[in-house]
């Protein structure tokens, strides 16, 4: 009774720790599949100034290895008007790539994934602009939605009297998109020459962003084009741009990691106590044995090979009902969370954390059974 309840401790910290690791990774991959899927591999921006020329940008740039898409941006604030509701917001001006960078057609929740209509300059906006200016995305029998651009100025000073503070143009509306909560309520998509006609940047951008094929190494390329650069610019990969978030949703994995580490620790004190039992209950039989020749170190083999038979038991046990109930999850959708891009909580599996567990587990099975029968035996013995 005592080994099986020493088993039950070794299993459920494990099985835990399963189920968590596998929650905060499938977590982390939401997290980064709603935040970098408007945001580019890699972004290329100037390290002195808002806008750089294009011509600064060696054809180096464009022919780099694995290189799958790349968008010249312009971004700026603006005010978005329609009717006589308006909203303060960011307008992104893109190359038609930007729609495959952004996997638009994916995030697309209304309307047209398009940025022309023959020579015609479209917008797409996000969902919590269109929803703040009281616009909607029309069947093809209505017209379409016209938005009102006010953009300052770079040569003008803003005020109530100055009517050439802000250049004014329309645009009509022809998809709305859905990546994430700031995205949404902040961005309208333009063409790149509209916006910089509007914006008269000229042959200025704000930045360079660039896709790159699966399985590349965002950290070497990131490397390799700032050594192409120079110091002049900035490289940033997808996690530097939203490094916070990253980093916040690491911190709070390995933080309940070793939370529930030191549950694992405590709960191999069960192991203790269990070995201890046994080897009191047993020291009769070891004095019988040691005075038939049996040597100190045989009789710790026997209690330290028990206590690893039930330490990885457990293990096993906890590895299978955890990995059970992740695949269940999967499988089912037991949990399921509301007001989220995805319908189920997501799971996902790392063999890293598997490691983690292993070597938990070992190294505290260990401790636990090495010291006890130990010590125990050769007080005993003595």
């Amino acid at each position: 009774m005592i080994s099986i309840v020493s088993v039950v401790g070794i299993m459920i910290p494990t099985a835990a720790l399963v189920i968590i690791l596998s929650g905060f990774n499938g977590i982390e991959q939401l997290v980064v599949t709603l935040v970098s899927s408007f945001e580019p591999d890699i972004e290329i921006e100037s390290a002195q100034t808002k806008t750089f020329n294009t011509d600064f940008i060696p054809d180096k740039v464009f022919q780099v290895d694995g290189l799958a898409h790349y968008s010249k941006v312009i971004e700026e604030i603006a005010i978005i008007k329609n009717d006589e509701q308006f909203v303060i917001g960011s307008v992104k001006g893109v190359e038609e790539s930007f729609l495959e960078i952004s996997n638009m057609q994916d995030h697309l929740l209304d309307g047209e994934n398009r940025l022309y209509l023959d020579a015609q300059p479209l917008g797409l906006v996000g969902a919590g602009v269109l929803e703040n200016l009281g616009a909607f995305i029309y069947e093809s029998d209505f017209p379409q939605e016209n938005f009102t651009l006010y953009v300052p100025n770079k040569n003008e000073k803003i005020s109530r009297t100055n009517l050439d503070a802000f250049t004014t143009s329309r645009i009509p509306i022809v998809g709305t998109f859905s990546f994430n909560n700031e995205i949404d309520h902040n961005y309208l998509v333009v063409p790149l020459d509209y916006a910089s006609e509007v914006l008269n940047y000229k042959n200025e951008i704000t930045g360079l962003e660039m896709d790159f094929e699966d399985g590349v190494n965002l950290e070497s390329k990131k490397e390799e084009l700032q050594g192409i650069l120079g110091p002049s610019f900035t490289v940033k990969t997808v996690y530097e741009q939203n490094e916070m978030i990253f980093k916040t949703s690491r911190s709070e994995k390995w933080m309940v990691t070793m939370l529930l580490t030191f549950i694992f620790f405590l709960a191999t004190f069960n192991l203790v106590a269990s070995i201890t039992m046994l080897v009191i209950e047993k020291r009769n039989n070891m004095q019988t044995l040691y005075s038939l020749g049996a040597r100190k170190t045989q009789l710790q083999r026997i209690f330290f090979y028990e206590g690893l038979l039930i330490n990885w038991m457990g293990v096993i046990l906890g590895l299978l009902i955890g990995y059970g109930v992740c695949m269940a999850q999967q499988q089912f959708g037991f949990i399921s969370l509301e007001n989220s891009p995805v319908e189920y909580f997501p799971i996902k599996f790392k063999l890293s954390d598997l490691f983690v567990i292993l070597s938990v587990a070992l190294s505290f099975g260990l401790l636990a059974t090495y010291l006890p029968s130990k010590f125990l035996i050769k007080r005993i013995i003595t």
